[in-house]
């Protein structure tokens, strides 16, 4: 599968081609998150994106789903270097919640245990 299209739409796509997903960010292209760079949905992605990188979802990407590779590219931003890891076959990481769940995971204090 490959797809040109606004980051959005790849985003949407990845969700209706592939329901059973994760996407994963690469930090050496949008540094460090806060929130975690593993363990998205798509539309956890869109979410998060619209949030910390609203001009992203709006840049020309190539979505691309081969035997070879999955990963999202931005031909505007890094166009060698993928932006995002797709996991759409096989054993998939593990999903580590929504924007809110991470959110609220941040807040909790942490206990030690003894």
């Amino acid at each position: 599968m490959d797809l040109n299209e606004r980051l959005e739409i790849c985003l949407l796509a990845l969700a209706n081609r592939y329901p059973r997903h994760i996407v994963d960010i690469n930090e050496d292209v949008l540094g460090p998150q806060p929130l975690g760079a593993t363990g998205w949905t798509a539309r956890d992605m869109i979410e998060l994106l619209r949030i910390d990188h609203p001009t992203l979802l709006d840049m020309e990407a190539d979505l691309v789903i081969n035997p070879q590779e999955t990963a999202i590219y931005l031909q505007t931003y890094v166009a060698q270097t993928p932006v995002l890891y797709i996991h759409c076959r096989g054993k998939l990481p593990d999903l580590h919640g929504n924007v809110a769940a991470r959110q609220q995971a941040l807040k909790l204090p942490q206990t030690v245990r003894r």
